[in-house]
């Protein structure tokens, strides 16, 4: 199966977004060719959101299987909506789209499979809208990795092979992701 990735922006998030797919694949015991979309390079959730920008990367990736929107909530409740469109415009054009949205950002994805002490507790971090810039991007600060390959993330993500329970634990959205994602299969 090939699988393509939409993020809102894959300069950081592709370190933290593969690895994830790549694992609940390999845990529904399914080979699955996993790529996070670099052309055209989104910038933003609009861009990402945006119909007719959806609509031309299906048609520009004849090969994929299945596409998967990931992008951050970012405490916009009424986001899902907008997901919940784009999936039934590709069903329209007979192609396989699943969106997904971090709670609140992706970078709490990589925070749940980190194995060291966490900065606050983690409900405290999850109701945050920004936990981004209050404690992912301090913690990486702290643990000096601001210049590693994508900003920390593919760091911390190197724990995921043992802490994926975890993360499905602590990431009720990536959970239900695996759900659609073994549903759809």
């Amino acid at each position: 199966m090939r699988v393509l990735i939409i993020p809102e922006d894959p300069t950081n998030d592709q370190y933290v977004l593969k690895p994830i797919i790549a694992a609940i694949f390999a845990d529904l015991g399914r080979k699955a060719r996993v790529n996070v979309l670099q052309n055209p390079r989104l910038r933003s959730v609009n861009q990402a959101l945006d119909p007719k920008t959806i609509e031309a990367i299906i048609v520009s990736y004849p090969q994929e299987n299945l596409f998967l929107l990931l992008l951050d909530r970012d405490c916009e409740e009424t986001r899902i909506e907008n997901i919940k469109m784009r999936e039934k415009n590709a069903l329209s054009v007979n192609r396989r789209l699943l969106g997904g949205l971090a709670i609140e950002e992706i970078e709490m994805w990589a925070l749940a499979v980190y194995e060291g002490t966490l900065p606050h507790p983690w409900q405290e971090m999850r109701r945050e809208c920004h936990p981004k810039e209050e404690y992912f991007e301090p913690l990486i600060a702290q643990l000096e990795l601001n210049y590693d390959v994508g900003r920390g993330r593919k760091h911390l993500m190197r724990s995921l092979p043992s802490n994926y329970s975890r993360l499905l634990q602590l990431c009720p959205e990536v959970s239900e992701l695996r759900a659609r994602i073994k549903q759809m299969l």
